[in-house]
Formats: structure tokens, sequence, C-alpha cells
């Protein structure tokens, strides 16, 4: 678990990320144009931003990973980094 903390500001940012990505519209339009939509939400970014099809996944890389939790064999942890790395998959039509 973090020791960080989330501030209000992000949960709404989250919120917001959270409804565009549910629509499929506002998720064409965020693929389109993401500097435009994230400045939308209050995100000033240069982000790329790559959507998942379903021919296709983007596997998220975290910047940094525990060494010692990696090296420990920390299940609980290699949990953690399959959720970020591919929680986030939304598919309109669920491929076979």
């Amino acid at each position: 678990m973090h020791a960080d903390t989330t501030s209000r500001t992000e949960l709404e940012i989250g919120a917001k990320l959270g409804a565009i990505i549910q629509n499929a519209t506002a998720r064409e339009r965020l693929v389109a144009n993401p500097a435009e939509v994230l400045a939308e939400v209050g995100i000033n970014s240069d982000a790329a931003i790559f959507a998942d099809t379903a021919d296709l996944v983007h596997l998220i890389i975290p910047a940094e990973v525990d060494a010692a939790r990696v090296a420990a064999g920390d299940e609980k942890y290699f949990e953690e980094l399959g959720k970020a790395a591919l929680g986030n998959c939304f598919y309109e039509d669920v491929p076979e």
C-alpha cells in the first residue's frame, strides 16, 4: 500500500478521466486530441495516449519498480504491478 495520499483534485481528475474512458465518443476524442481533452479536465501534459483495441493491448511499464520487493518475491507487489499494467484495458466488444 502506498504511503502517499490522494488529493481531492486528483480524485476529481480521476473521476473525469474515468467518465471519458467509459464513453465511446469521449474516448475517441481523447485519443484524437489528448492535449485538448486533458487540459479540459485540469491536466496540462504532453502525454502520449495509447488506446487498447480488440486486437492490441498496451502493457504499461512503471517508471519505478521496488527492486527489494521484486527480489523478495513479494506476490502482493507482483499483483499490484499486474493491475497497474493491465488494469485499465477497455473493450467495447470483448474479443473472442
